[in-house]
């Protein structure tokens, strides 16, 4: 029983959206970034249970989410600061052929390129239901033929808008540049215990295997097309793909994501100076801001962590419903792991619920 008020508000706003029927379990974690670093606990908050049909185990610290586009920051990104610094590459250098924009611009949203784009559904009229039983290599090359067919929507450089597409292209970019593929070089890069799991044949099938292995994973979506998906990716693109991609395909547990922030702030990944590089914000003519991989709050609060974090806070939200935050001005840092979109995606109280979280949190911190 939580003796602290302001955890237990938490503790039971996290309790009430899950009857609320947003998602059916969470897990959230925050405290002193410098207490992760050194060993000292955090406060660690689990609620709700792994899906809503029967039988389902309770969130715990063994329970892994779907983390969706936190892998833009805990994979690619990193993997980016990672070669960085061994001088595979500069930042304005041009890495795709027959395309104007950098590094650089490719981690800062900065392409000119559409946000998003439903490559899937081009494999999906092609194969229909025999989809999964097509080679990731044909999947693969079909899938960026019609990634290289999409134009840029503006110059780049010329502004910020957060792009699929331009991290779809950081990831084979980074992997033909250094002749393998994304999901070893984040395996080789990794020093946590984040997984990548590959499409299997089935949904189902891999749903009852890790039932049968003990594992514990927060089921996404009810899929139209794939059916219950518990530890295959929810992103429908990456699925395309084989479940790993420059974009999504990283799963991990709350203790996951503290040991990745420990690592990252105790300068094993990288070195601190890579990291304040990577984490000075940016802004185009417009006001948006991000910086080299990761997003930034609005300065207005109207972002999903209002004012419980400074401006020069970075981090990362994912459809799923996670999102990692931290703060070097603060020294706070706080993540919020949810299967927001179990059973169904269309449900965007998320926001909302995000929002209330983070301010409450700051009345904590």
């Amino acid at each position: 029983m939580l003796t602290d008020p302001s955890l237990s508000r938490i503790q039971d706003g996290m309790e009430r959206a899950i009857s609320q029927g947003i998602g059916s379990g969470m897990a959230a974690s925050f405290g002193r970034i410098e207490d992760l670093v050194s060993g000292h606990p955090v406060t660690t908050l689990y609620a709700g249970r792994t899906s809503r049909f029967s039988g389902a185990g309770e969130v715990g610290p063994s329970t892994r989410f779907d983390l969706a586009s936190l892998s833009k920051v805990l994979g690619t990104t990193l993997l980016a600061m990672k070669r960085l610094e061994q001088g595979q590459f500069r930042l304005d250098e041009c890495p795709v052929p027959g395309r104007p924009f950098t590094w650089r611009q490719m981690l800062l949203h900065s392409t000119g390129l559409p946000a998003w784009s439903a490559f899937y559904e081009t494999l999906i009229g092609r194969f229909g239901p025999g989809l999964h039983a097509v080679s990731t290599e044909v999947r693969s090359r079909l899938f960026f033929s019609a990634l290289d067919a999409i134009g840029q929507e503006s110059a780049p450089g010329e502004r910020i808008v957060y792009s699929d597409l331009g991290f779809l292209h950081l990831g084979r970019a980074l992997s033909t540049d250094l002749g393998t593929d994304v999901a070893r070089l984040w395996a080789e890069s990794e020093n946590v215990g984040l997984h990548y799991r590959p499409v299997v044949h089935s949904p189902l099938e891999e749903r009852w295997a890790i039932q049968a292995r003990g594992e514990s994973v927060a089921m996404t979506e009810v899929c139209p097309w794939r059916g219950p998906l518990a530890g295959l990716v929810h992103d429908d693109n990456c699925y395309t793909l084989g479940g790993v991609a420059g974009h999504a395909g990283v799963f991990g547990t709350l203790p996951d994501l503290q040991a990745w922030i420990r690592g990252l702030f105790r300068g094993d990944f990288v070195s601190l100076a890579t990291l304040k590089e990577f984490s000075t914000p940016w802004s185009d003519a417009h006001g948006v801001r991000r910086a080299l991989g990761f997003d930034c709050p609005a300065q207005d609060g109207s972002g999903s962590t209002g004012f419980a974090f400074s401006p020069d806070s970075i981090g990362h939200l994912g459809f799923t419903g996670t999102s990692l935050w931290m703060d070097p001005v603060s020294g706070n840092f706080a993540v919020l792991l949810t299967n927001r979109v179990h059973p169904t995606r269309d449900d965007s109280r998320i926001r909302a619920f995000r929002r209330a979280f983070h301010e409450e949190l700051r009345n904590h911190l």
